[in-house]
Order: structure tokens, then C-alpha cells, then sequence
């Protein structure tokens, strides 16, 4: 029964297909070398950083933060969400007739 049930699109997958991962670290070893070779001569060389390794390096230096993206935290005890409640409820019982009597 094909009439109820639908269907779920295709995952994105972000594979680069006409890329080389081979051709670009050849690259940058070229790069570099020639880098280096006009350090070598004494010429002024413009800094570039590679951006390689600064990947992954902001998410690694937030650990405090991790506590937030934990799926195990800790919820809150029920005890202590019913005494909230009650709590509340009371306030909202005292500001509605002014005494705590009932």
C-alpha cells in the first residue's frame, strides 16, 4: 500500500566526486616547498595559514560546553518538579486572594 505511506528523501552526502584528496595534498606540499625555496633565497614570504589544521581545533578547546550537548544530563529529580509546582501554586493562590488560608 504504497497510497499511505511516504516517502523519506535521500540523505545528503557531501562527498566531493571530482576531487582528489591525493592531487590537493600534492598540491599543498607543493606549495609549500615552493614557499620554502623563496625563504630560502631571502625573499619576503606572505604568512598563509593552513587551514587543514585549524579543523576541528574550536569544538576540541570547548569541553566546558560539552555538558550542554550531553544527551545523558541530568533532568531535573520529580520531587523536586512537584514541590516547584506546589510552590506556584500557592503564590498563585495567595495573590489571588491575599492569605494563605484554604
Amino acid at each position: 500500500m504504497a497510497l499511505f505511506s511516504t516517502r523519506q528523501p535521500r540523505r545528503f552526502r557531501g562527498v566531493h566526486i571530482y576531487t582528489s584528496e591525493r592531487q590537493d595534498k600534492l598540491d599543498r606540499l607543493v606549495q609549500e616547498a615552493k614557499r620554502e625555496e623563496k625563504r630560502q633565497r631571502g625573499e619576503q614570504v606572505p604568512y598563509q595559514p593552513d587551514i587543514e589544521s585549524y579543523r576541528g581545533k574550536f569544538a576540541q578547546n570547548m569541553k566546558h560546553l560539552s555538558r550542554y550537548q550531553d544527551p545523558e544530563r541530568r533532568r531535573l529529580h520529580p520531587g523536586l518538579a512537584i514541590a516547584i509546582v506546589v510552590v506556584l501554586i500557592i503564590l498563585w493562590h495567595y495573590l489571588l486572594t491575599g492569605s494563605f488560608r484554604f
